[in-house]
């Protein structure tokens, strides 16, 4: 008796050698179908990260050109004011000093913003490309 249940169905080999395809292969082609899925994703998801820099980076020159133009019309404008005694002028250059305060501060963020990139947006990148 112990004989016989030892017996087990007798697969031919040919549905033994489709049984290891199955199990063996079939595994491996899905982890490499989403391995390829998953490096296509993290393509797409660098060329927009590229795409979002190359439009903070004309962002920020296109602010830096703007404020040092405002800053150096400014500078003129309050050479020209301080010569004058009227109130009108003196308002006019309380006025400028207030929109070169904002100019200041706006460089700063931009400045901010640009070490900002450098710092986190490269170590990003790193952790997308060794994920």
């Amino acid at each position: 008796m112990a004989v016989s249940s030892l017996s087990v169905i007798k697969l031919p080999i040919k549905d033994l050698g489709k049984f290891f395809l199955r199990v063996i292969f079939f595994p491996l082609i899905a982890i490499l179908m989403f391995w390829k899925v998953h490096m296509a994703s993290k393509k797409e998801i660098l060329e927009d990260l590229a795409r979002f820099r190359a439009h903070g980076d004309v962002l920020y020159k296109d602010l830096y050109e703007v404020s040092t133009t405002a800053l150096r019309l400014m500078s003129n404008f309050e050479n020209r004011l301080k010569q004058s005694d009227s109130e009108e002028d003196k308002r006019l250059l309380a006025e400028m000093h207030q929109f070169v305060d904002m100019v200041i501060t706006a460089t700063i963020h931009s400045n901010e913003y640009a070490d900002s990139l450098l710092k986190d947006y490269g170590q990003a990148l790193k952790k997308i490309g060794n994920s």
